[in-house]
């Protein structure tokens, strides 16, 4: 074998070990066009968890609300038990509540009054959750969404539940 044809063999060879331009170019494109249909997917299933953290910190609450009143028999006992002296659940300054749920602020709508409350979980204003209406629950164990986000439960647009309608 000559010196030119064993050169020849060995960038044959190399050759056909690596991708093309154009294949490299067909990869992307495959792989950005697969991201861009699976990402708005994707995000509609976070914000769906992180509304079920809510959903799971409003019952959590609405529980502690039950026990308060089956220990003082009342809702608004306050950190002290005695009926009437205020909230049992600590609030800031603005009457939020400190709880684990990411993109919600958690307040009380109604109350606590000795015979009832409502707790409200409002997505934060140009937060994660924005746009995807509040959560409440109340004393009687009612679940409210305001899914179509019009700051107002609308009971014939099915709102009446937690469920996506």
């Amino acid at each position: 074998m000559t010196q030119a044809e064993s050169h020849s063999a060995k960038r044959a060879a190399r050759g056909a070990a690596g991708f093309s331009l154009t294949e490299l170019l067909v990869v992307v494109t495959i792989v950005a066009i697969l991201a861009t249909v699976a990402y708005p997917g994707y995000q509609a299933q976070v914000q769906s968890g992180r509304r079920s953290d809510a959903k799971a910190e409003l019952m959590r609450l609405a529980q502690y609300m039950e026990r308060v009143y089956t220990e003082a028999g009342c809702y608004d006992a306050g950190a002290d038990m005695t009926c009437g002296s205020g909230s049992p659940i600590a609030t800031d300054g603005d009457g939020k509540m400190t709880v684990d749920a990411e993109g919600y602020d958690f307040t009380f709508s109604a109350g606590p009054t000795a015979s009832g409350y409502t707790i409200r979980a409002t997505p934060i204003e140009d937060g994660v959750q924005d746009g995807d209406g509040f959560l409440q629950i109340n004393e009687l164990g009612e679940r409210t969404w305001d899914e179509n986000d019009s700051d107002a439960i609308d009971t014939d647009a099915g709102e009446n539940d937690w469920e996506r309608g």
